[in-house]
């Protein structure tokens, strides 16, 4: 009787236990599918025009393709993007031209407030450039197409990804003071990049916060361990030279648990770990609804 009723209980745990289990399972397998797509074809391991397949993002044809790529990708989920072209020299003469690709995904309640997600999408030379940035593109990219997707947003959000991050940021720097020149009242921006390694299989994430409030937002919606970087990356700083609050989430580099591929010719779509990846952008969608109904 006792062996019956042992059961019986773990039966209705388990019955309880399943629903749960299985829409986590079906969240994370939604986002793995849409990032796989996205990865792939940046890196070159999908064609991502034709049969045209990119062996890094780095020349000017590179990037253009990648950016029309990321452009029409936004179209495909229901925003209207835009090109922001640039052409500028810095003080050594050299000329950049290029173009960040953005989109707003609008208030639904008039607010004039902006919460920016964005990723650069350039890689050095002879670098499919997987994780380093493609897993930062695919995130921006996911959390995007589930903002638009709700009913109401208590804030505007813009998409943006940035080309030149390797000439010394320029597309960045472009973009950044075309925000400020326009007098956007940023709430704050948040950026991933290096996220797709996990060999010690945490899930654990790096984070870099401009505020405690913004700190908090992550550890809240984050069910794995939040290390708190201690030096600010080169964005991060610029972004704050213009007043702008920010957040840079990356892989777990002060425990040396990123990529050993980064800017390298093996830095493929087969190294990412697509579930680390996902259940990163689990977080960050987490966060970006909240601060849609804020």
């Amino acid at each position: 009787m006792n062996y019956y009723r042992e059961f019986l209980l773990l039966f209705i745990f388990v019955i309880q236990m399943a629903p749960a289990q299985t829409e986590q399972d079906r969240k994370e397998a939604e986002i793995i599918n849409v990032q796989k797509g996205i990865v792939a074809k940046l890196t070159g391991h999908e064609p991502i025009k034709g049969k045209k397949k990119l062996k890094s993002r780095a020349s000017k044809s590179e990037r253009k393709i990648s950016a029309d790529f990321l452009y029409n990708s936004l179209k495909d989920i229901g925003l209207k993007p835009e090109r922001h072209s640039y052409n500028v020299k810095d003080k050594k003469g050299n000329l950049f031209n290029g173009a960040n690709i953005y989109a707003d995904i609008p208030a639904t309640n008039g607010s004039d407030e902006y919460v920016i997600l964005a990723a650069h999408f350039d890689t050095v030379e002879n670098s499919p450039g997987a994780v380093h940035n493609a897993t930062g593109v695919a995130i921006a990219y996911y959390v995007a197409m589930k903002l638009v997707e709700l009913k109401e947003r208590k804030r505007n959000f813009m998409v943006v990804f940035f080309d030149h991050w390797k000439s010394n940021m320029v597309g960045t720097r472009m973009f950044t003071k075309k925000l400020k020149d326009e007098e956007y009242k940023i709430h704050s921006m948040h950026r991933s990049d290096y996220m797709g390694w996990d060999n010690d299989e945490d899930r654990a994430i790096e984070m870099l916060a401009s505020s405690l409030s913004l700190e908090s937002l992550y550890r809240i919606e984050s069910p794995v361990p939040i290390y708190k970087r201690e030096v600010a990356t080169p964005e991060s700083r610029f972004f704050a030279n213009f007043g702008f609050e920010t957040v840079t989430l990356t892989a777990e580099l002060k425990n040396a648990d990123n990529s050993p591929f980064v800017r390298k010719s093996e830095d493929k779509y087969t190294t990412v770990n697509f579930k680390y990846l996902a259940s990163t952008t689990d977080i960050v969608h987490g966060v970006m609804k909240s601060l849609a109904k804020d």
